[in-house]
């Protein structure tokens, strides 16, 4: 199967420390291919193999890292 993308929006993002810690641990996880964070526009840009991982799993990691979810 195709590769699927996600944009999800995230509160709590407060600098170089956030982006790190969040591409790090979303990069470690079976089945995600890419993480890019921009801390301006608070976006986190997740590519993921669908059949290794549910996009819900994603934002509950997110969640699980303090950051809230938008929109």
């Amino acid at each position: 199967m195709a590769t699927k993308k996600a944009v999800y929006t995230v509160g709590g993002l407060k600098g170089e420390h956030c982006r790190a810690r969040i591409e790090h641990t979303l990069s470690h996880l079976p089945g995600v291919t890419s993480v890019d964070v921009n801390i301006g526009t608070k976006q986190v840009d997740v590519a993921y193999n669908p059949e290794l991982i549910a996009g819900g799993y994603i934002e509950e990691t997110l969640q699980t890292l303090g950051y809230s979810i938008q929109g």
